[in-house]
């Protein structure tokens, strides 16, 4: 027996602050950072990246596999795992998350929970051409075929290394085909790779839907036990662009964050898990010589956690942040991302967007030790906010 997935689109979006500051026009074809820790990169950021950028970039140490170790991820989780929540990190900000397999009104439990995939890339490059200075240096932690059967595709923005069109289109080919997420402007994206539009779903910020997803029963019979969340598309602070002519005035698509939380039985005595997804995003706009903890910070992340704190995990980037005069507006540091855990409400946190693709300048294996340090200046417990190895699977009760 094979699982069912319905869409329910008439879920209440969520309302922040009445008209939407981030359209750019009033059609919503357009959009802007809204946001006073934004900035747009001026003509002195052109000229870095365009004459100084690939130059400085450094090379992947020939003992990567070493430093940032892959395992064989685990998927099939039984007993009291199979109530936890569960994520694995599939390489750069792909994750592959499962939330918990709860037992419905009359005691029957799924064989498995509900299966979201976020921002996958499997593919060898992150670019339109195999360039040497698009390629990953880490593999992904399995092959795509390798997965288990997902039921949300979760996609933060159209950038090369968030939106891959060779495995979106390996994914829309499955027998069973997963639904499909991303904010306003993708839907011509995700329909030409050979997704349904029946399974496209572009959402605004804080608009919401319900996915309801018919998983077999573990006791062998015929029935299905319903496994339900919601999908809420969330501002985050960040662009789009896939090729020149997209930097043309305002962008033609979003960009978002994404929160995942399970819909329980009224007279359930369990608290539902929230997951969060950050995708790719920026926290504030540092220029050369200034102090960073002066300057506005993006007031989104706090709107976030006002409306679904506590986030039980957080999914947070922490890489391709330096320098900083050009990167701040788009990417986090990883005190950055420390500081958003806190304005989220997060509980724990795992790392992402690091060690797959040499996109900036820091080194490579820098990031993981600043967020050690980050997490001890702004006092996030040890052990909140970790880094894994790509593949490994984190249970959480």
């Amino acid at each position: 027996m094979s699982t069912s997935i319905r869409v329910i689109e008439a879920v209440k979006s969520v309302n922040v602050q009445g008209s939407p500051a981030h359209w750019a026009n009033e059609q919503g074809t357009r959009f802007k950072n809204p946001w006073t820790s934004w900035r747009e990169h001026d003509w002195r950021d052109m000229y870095y990246i365009l004459f100084k950028h690939n130059r400085l970039t450094p090379k992947a140490p020939e003992n990567m596999s070493t430093l940032l170790p892959t395992r064989k991820p685990t998927w099939n989780h039984e007993g009291d795992d199979a109530q936890k929540l569960k994520a694995t990190w599939i390489g750069h900000a792909s994750f592959f998350v499962e939330l918990p397999a709860r037992a419905n009104t009359e005691g029957r439990v799924p064989k498995r929970g509900a299966r979201i995939l976020f921002d996958p890339i499997f593919s060898t490059h992150c670019a339109p051409i195999k360039l040497a200075g698009t390629a990953r240096i880490t593999p992904p932690a399995c092959a795509l075929e390798e997965l288990p059967e997902v039921d949300a595709v979760v996609i933060s923005h159209n950038h090369y290394d968030h939106l891959d069109r060779p495995t979106l289109t390996k994914l829309a080919a499955l027998p069973r085909k997963p639904h499909f997420f991303a904010p306003l402007g993708n839907l011509a994206q995700l329909m030409s790779v050979g997704v349904p539009q029946d399974n496209c779903h572009v959402l605004d910020w804080w608009q919401s839907r319900r996915v309801e997803v018919d998983i077999p029963s573990q006791d062998g019979s015929d029935k299905t036990v319903p496994a339900v969340f919601d999908l809420t598309c969330t501002p985050n602070q960040h662009g789009e662009g896939r090729t020149p002519m997209d930097r043309m005035g305002y962008p033609k698509s979003l960009w978002a964050s994404w929160v995942a939380r399970e819909v329980l039985p009224d007279l359930s005595s369990t608290s539902p898990k929230t997951v969060y997804f950050a995708g790719d995003t920026g926290y504030r706009a540092v220029l050369d010589e200034q102090n960073e903890d002066e300057g506005p910070v993006c007031e989104a992340f706090k709107q976030i956690g006002e409306k679904f704190g506590p986030i039980d995990l957080a999914l947070l980037p922490i890489g391709a942040y330096a320098p900083r005069r050009f990167m701040s507006t788009v990417h986090c540091s990883p005190k950055d991302s420390a500081l958003v855990f806190k304005d989220i409400k997060a509980k724990r946190a795992i790392a992402m967007h690091w060690g797959a693709f040499i996109l900036t300048t820091e080194p490579i294996m820098e990031p993981p030790k600043k967020l050690k340090e980050a997490c001890e200046e702004v006092g996030i417990e040890e052990g909140a906010f970790i880094c894994t190895d790509i593949g490994q699977t984190m249970l959480y009760d």
